[in-house]
């Protein structure tokens, strides 16, 4: 076999598979499979921590209700886009798609200590016209375990920031007493 036969055969192969793997890197990705009912986790931190952390992470979110008695959380109706949006999705989002989250923050114990659990329930719905009825959709789950993830974040973080302060404060000099 020649030199140039064996450096077009080459050349032909590269082009295939760069053009193979190009079109597997443009292509549009599905999304997790649909599910309907609540995420759920449970902290090892008592409710008020979980209360402040889920609180600032639901800062973006339009609440309508707020009941740390009853630990019960309730968005109003969001438009899908205006808040979060899936990694795996198109701009394009269709205007008819609405949702609310209501999420409940429950007491507990877990193995002798302290234990908190939140609960998000994602009810979402699209119309397609101004005349037909809203048809439930089922959630991706992303959202709502973003949202676990970033309230056990915020609990990391403001442990740290309290051990830390605490350590500044012992390293302090006292003043002198007179």
């Amino acid at each position: 076999m020649s030199h140039v036969t064996r450096s077009f055969s080459n050349l032909v192969l590269l082009v295939l598979t760069f053009s193979v793997v190009a079109c597997a890197l443009f292509e549009d990705r599905p999304g997790p499979p649909q599910y309907y009912g609540p995420r759920e986790k449970v902290y090892n931190a008592p409710f008020d921590e979980v209360w402040r952390a889920t609180n600032l992470v639901l800062q973006p979110y339009p609440l309508k209700v707020s009941n740390m008695d009853q630990g019960n959380l309730e968005t109003d109706t969001i438009r899908v886009g205006k808040v979060w949006t899936a990694p795996y999705k198109n701009d394009s989002v269709h205007d008819g798609e609405s949702y609310h989250l209501t999420i409940r923050v429950v007491r507990g114990a877990l193995k002798g200590s302290t234990a908190t659990k939140v609960n998000i329930v994602k009810d979402a719905e699209m119309q397609t016209d101004f005349f037909s009825d809203p048809k439930t959709v089922a959630s991706d789950g992303l959202e709502e375990n973003a949202i676990l993830y970033r309230i056990g974040r915020e609990i990391t973080i403001e442990r740290a920031l309290a051990r830390a302060q605490k350590n500044k404060n012992m390293d302090k000099p006292r003043p002198e007493e007179h």
